[in-house]
């Protein structure tokens, strides 16, 4: 569950309202997405909240449907500099009006190329927006290449292991996909759309062929995404802070000094965007929010406080307290919304040459991020599709069973 600030404001002060104080029953149960959304549209319905900070787009959905939030479209003073993924999806779960905005992406998603394995086998390292094809057929030429120079090279570090204690391959992952998508998974009794047909088809074949179950890992262990740092594996999907831990080298001292699993990378790194079906230059990003109430009687000192958040000046703050980006995610390692070169050129500093952060913000065509939610039961939905693709993994279903058998766990 992300962070969630919320303020209240009395005579231009305001008293910041943390999670359990918003929930206190949190401290007894589990809080779900459903009581995220309720108890936040309940409150502003009561008059209770002027400034929704931290939450994910989805969790506005009814705000903006029964419209609720303020028309913040043409309010904002930076539009040329922010992110056009975070912009456009913005307009798109504001029905075509800025009813919320971003001041963090919380996390952005990557593979990571090993350069030296690509180079030893002659293979072509993959586009910055790859196709579901094309990464495929470059898991083939990697794996055909390595056996024909009888290599041990491994295509991709993708572990495959059903739920339970041990688990390693859980839906996540394919959510992380998901994010990409501009429908539903499910919806009025419907699993999935053909857009997640065709994903889920795509990330099936991928454990099918190129999985490898929890017993073929090095001593029966997995060392979570670590293992990719052994230099024995092609590709790893990553998020950002797996990312930052390879190309970071403040981050990576930090990392060694206190975990027991060290990160000890020693080749150059190749970083592409996850693929999607078409190549599209769209990006899978998840992001915070920042959205007025309508009805708030401060409208005016709240909208100069978003533009001084999306402003230059206080990008540069944040920037140099990278890693505490606490105020709107709970993200170790956000990146701002706002940019330009001076703020790229600063980030650029953390990784010492391994990474360039520019391309997080050379977006043509947007993102997609979370305005469609996972149904909130997603933990039920991360060990389904778990449970699916280590059937095809152990050529117990078919992919298209599998795919069917998803609908039937998740409804049960």
């Amino acid at each position: 569950m992300s962070l969630v600030y919320q303020y209240k404001w009395w005579a231009n002060k305001y008293i910041q309202v943390n999670f359990v104080e918003l929930y206190p029953e949190s401290q007894n149960k589990v809080i779900t997405e459903n009581d995220v959304i309720d108890n936040t549209y309940q409150k502003v319905k009561n008059g209770e909240l002027d400034l929704i900070a931290g939450l994910t787009p989805n969790k506005l959905a009814p705000l903006v449907k029964d419209n609720l939030l303020l028309d913040i479209t043409d309010h904002i003073d930076n539009k040329d500099n922010l992110h056009l993924g975070v912009l456009n999806s913005s307009l798109k779960g504001g029905n075509g009006k800025i009813l919320y905005i971003s001041p963090v992406i919380k996390t952005v998603y990557f593979v990571l190329q090993n350069k030296e394995i690509f180079n030893d086998l002659d293979v072509d390292l993959l586009p910055l927006y790859p196709t579901y094809d094309e990464f495929l057929s470059t898991l083939n030429l990697l794996e055909s290449s390595s056996k024909k120079k009888k290599l041990s090279y491994s295509p991709i570090a993708l572990a495959v292991k059903n739920t339970g204690d041990n688990e390693l391959f859980i839906g996540t992952q394919l959510r992380m996909f998901g994010y990409n998508l501009e429908t539903p998974f499910y919806n009025d009794g419907q699993l999935m759309n053909k857009e997640w047909r065709e994903l889920y088809s795509f990330f099936a074949t991928m454990v099918k062929d190129y999985g490898k179950g929890y017993e073929e890992y090095e001593d029966g262990a997995y060392p979570i995404d670590n293992i990719f740092s052994n230099g024995n594996y092609g590709m790893m999907i990553s998020n950002a802070f797996n990312m930052e831990l390879y190309t970071n080298d403040k981050f990576n001292e930090n990392w060694n000094a206190q975990s027991p699993v060290k990160i000890e990378a020693d080749f150059p790194i190749n970083i592409s965007f996850l693929p999607n079906n078409d190549g599209t230059e769209i990006q899978n990003i998840r992001q915070s929010t920042l959205a007025i109430v309508k009805e708030s009687d401060h409208k005016e000192t709240l909208l100069r406080i978003i533009n001084y958040i999306l402003s230059e000046e206080y990008t540069l703050k944040m920037l140099e307290s990278r890693g505490n980006y606490t105020h709107f995610s709970n993200y170790p390692l956000s990146y701002p919304t706002f940019y330009n070169e001076k703020t790229v050129s600063i980030l650029n500093q953390s990784y010492n040459g391994n990474f360039d952060a520019s391309m997080i913000y050379d977006v043509h065509d947007g993102s997609a991020v979370e305005t469609y939610p996972i149904p909130d039961e997603y933990n039920n939905f991360d060990m389904s599709v778990n449970e699916a693709l280590t059937d095809v993994y152990n050529d117990e279903k078919t992919i298209d069973e599998s795919y069917q058998y998803i609908f039937e766990l998740f409804e049960k």
